[in-house]
Order: C-alpha cells, then sequence, then structure tokens
C-alpha cells in the first residue's frame, strides 16, 4: 500500500472503525485473533485501534503530547488535608465500632464507613471538627520524611479495614496511608486497628446465611469461558497491526503506540519538570542518587512546605462555623441532621448489604434489626 500523500486523505477513526467492524464479520482470520480476548472488549479495542492508525497516518514522523502542568492551588491542597485528617478520625471510629466499644448515629453496617469516607467525610455530623492541634500534627507529618504528595492519596479507598487490617497482621501489602502510621505514631492509637471486630464478624454470618439461602435457590452456575479471557493491552495493538496491515503502515502505528507508551511513562516526569518550571522561588532540590526520585521528591518537598502554609489559614476560614463549642456543634449537627446514607450510595451495595444482614438474622431467629 502506498504511503498517504496528506492527511486530508487518511479516513477518520470512525470510518477505519466501521471498516473494522465490517471485516470482522467477514475474514475469519481476523475473528481468530480476536477471539484471543474478551468479547466485551472488542469494540473499545476498535475504536482505540482506529483512533490511534489515524493519528499516526496523519502525522507519520510527528507525536504531539500537551501534558498539562500540575494542579499549583495550595488552598485546594490544604483542604484535602483536613479531609485527611477526618479520614483518620473515622477510621479510628470504624475500628471502635466494630470492636463494640462505640455507638455511632446513622451507621448501620460496616459498609457505611466506606460510603462516607468516599462521599461526605467533611459533612458527617458525628465527626468532631478539625482541632488546631490537629492541622498542626498534620503540618508536621508535611514537614517529615514520611509525607506523600497530597495529590497522589486517593481517599476513596481510605476506609477499607479488612485490607488494613491483614496488611497490619501479614506485613505484605502497602495500603494503609502513610497520614495514618504517623498519626498513630504521634497519639498512639495504632492499638485499635487490633482491637477485635466483633461487629464485622456478625455481619459476615449474617451475610452468609442470606447468601447460602440464595445460592440453594439460584440456578446452577454456568462458565463463561469469556471472562477467563485477557483483556487487549499496548502490545495487542502492535500485534494486530502486524498481522493485517501492510509493512510500511504497521511500522508506522506500531512507532505511534511505542512514542506515546513513553510518553505515558514518562508523563509524571514531564509534569513534575513543567511545575518546577513555575515556582518563582529559588529552591534547592532534594538529593537522591536518582534525578528522577530527586525531582519528585523536590516538587513534593515544595508542594508539602506550601500546603503547610495554607493550612492554617483554610483552618481558620473552616473553623468558623463550630465557633468556641466543637462539642456543641456536633451535638446539634447530629440531632439536625439529614444524613441518609442510602441516597449516596448510587449503585445499589448498601441497599443489598442491608437486605442480607436482616435476611440473616429471620433465618437465624433473630430480630430483623440492626441491634446486634
Amino acid at each position: 500500500m502506498a504511503k498517504p500523500k496528506s492527511s486530508s486523505k487518511v479516513p477518520d477513526a470512525k470510518t477505519l472503525a466501521e471498516q473494522l467492524q465490517q471485516q470482522l464479520q467477514t475474514d475469519a482470520t481476523m475473528k481468530t485473533w480476536f477471539e484471543k480476548y474478551n468479547k466485551h472488549t472488542w469494540d473499545d479495542f476498535i475504536k482505540q485501534y482506529s483512533h490511534t492508525k489515524s493519528l499516526a497516518l496523519q502525522h507519520p514522523k510527528l507525536f504531539i503530547n500537551d501534558f498539562k502542568p500540575a494542579n499549583k492551588e495550595f488552598n485546594q491542597l490544604a483542604r484535602q488535608a483536613l479531609e485527611a485528617i477526618q479520614q483518620k478520625k473515622l477510621f479510628n471510629l470504624q475500628c471502635q465500632w466494630r470492636a463494640e466499644s462505640v455507638q455511632l448515629p446513622f451507621v448501620q453496617i460496616s459498609y457505611d464507613f466506606e460510603i462516607i469516607g468516599r462521599n461526605q467525610i467533611m459533612e458527617c455530623p458525628f465527626l468532631p471538627p478539625v482541632s488546631w492541634d490537629e492541622v498542626e500534627l498534620f503540618i508536621q507529618y508535611l514537614e517529615s520524611s514520611d509525607s506523600d504528595d497530597l495529590n497522589l492519596c486517593d481517599m476513596y479507598h481510605w476506609q477499607e479495614y479488612e485490607d488494613m487490617k491483614e496488611e497490619d497482621e501479614t506485613g505484605e501489602f502497602s495500603i494503609t496511608p502513610s497520614w495514618y502510621e504517623f498519626y498513630d505514631s504521634r497519639r498512639g492509637t495504632g492499638y485499635l486497628l487490633r482491637l477485635p471486630n466483633v461487629r464485622g464478624i456478625k455481619e459476615d454470618a449474617y451475610m452468609e446465611k442470606a447468601r447460602e439461602l440464595k445460592r440453594a435457590s439460584a440456578p446452577p452456575y454456568v462458565p463463561n469461558p469469556e471472562m477467563d479471557k485477557p483483556y487487549p493491552s499496548y502490545e495487542a495493538k502492535m500485534d494486530f497491526a502486524r498481522c493485517f496491515e501492510t509493512q510500511e503502515i504497521a511500522e508506522i502505528i506500531i512507532s505511534h503506540i511505542k512514542t506515546y507508551k513513553h510518553n505515558s511513562n514518562h508523563e509524571v516526569l514531564d509534569e513534575d519538570y513543567e511545575y518546577l518550571k513555575t515556582i518563582p522561588e529559588t529552591i534547592p532540590f532534594v538529593p537522591h542518587n536518582d534525578w528522577r526520585e530527586s525531582l519528585r521528591l523536590t516538587v513534593q518537598s515544595y508542594r508539602n512546605f506550601k500546603t503547610a502554609e495554607a493550612l492554617p489559614r483554610v483552618w481558620r476560614h473552616y473553623s468558623k462555623k463550630f465557633g468556641n463549642d466543637p462539642d456543641a456543634y456536633v451535638r446539634k449537627r447530629i440531632a439536625s441532621a439529614d444524613f441518609d446514607l442510602s441516597a449516596m450510595d448510587d449503585v445499589g451495595i448498601r441497599k443489598m448489604l442491608l437486605d442480607f444482614v436482616l435476611k440473616g438474622r429471620e433465618l437465624m431467629g433473630e430480630p430483623m434489626d440492626f441491634d446486634y
């Protein structure tokens, strides 16, 4: 096939995708190639591959990559710091609730802590507001060698008790936030994760009883071979190009895929470098024997410093709403809050788990409530 003379004659991604779809229906060899992968991924792969091919043919010698600089809004990072403080306090309460050493309003099952942590950590009525001494502790954390870049902290998973407890017992994972470990080391709260999971064990027993009943009435399980097949990767795109393109076109596409993969792998480095160029101050590099790690640590150190600088003013604005009596503020919020956890669970997992617990209690001859 002749090399395209101009990008205007190159089919667009939609046209290429339609052509591939048609070939897939008529070309036995192509269908055999696709059957290596999960059938549910075929359409997405065709769209992605067609986009890559169109881009490669339009720009055979040029790969354009437009990386945006990192977010430099330190007030936002300071607000994330307040969230991290509340996440740890909620996790400590979860450990105590599971051990039946505290009772909490609004909470009915252990999954509720995940819902609050993911959706409403700063609106949780029973969580005491962030105090000044907690802000000071977080500033100490930011200034320590233990801290992570707040933008890299995924607080979506910061209430996953089972995983953190398993890590604490086996030491095989690394999922516990470094902030939690720092907090425990300074406040002596590491023992909370080692409290017995009394309520969680009861929950599991009720749910398993309900699942047994459901399994007994369900049709026999029929394995789906499609689910055992892999999803196509970067290498699959290159393999597809080798199989179904001319050598010339395949080389162009493969070159673009490799370039994109290389650039994707270095995206964080690019962002760090661009970020450093925006810093008005003169700052020293954090020493390290790998320049890439030195670059990352320098950006992190600067961001942590500026976040620590922003925290007091952000906290002062935040603290105005609870005045001089945080305890009274919490009591008032609990009494007046419309804190509907089911409304926060848009995928329906909470309702399913609640139903399992109640059904399990019924099957065990116990009251269908959550007083256990």
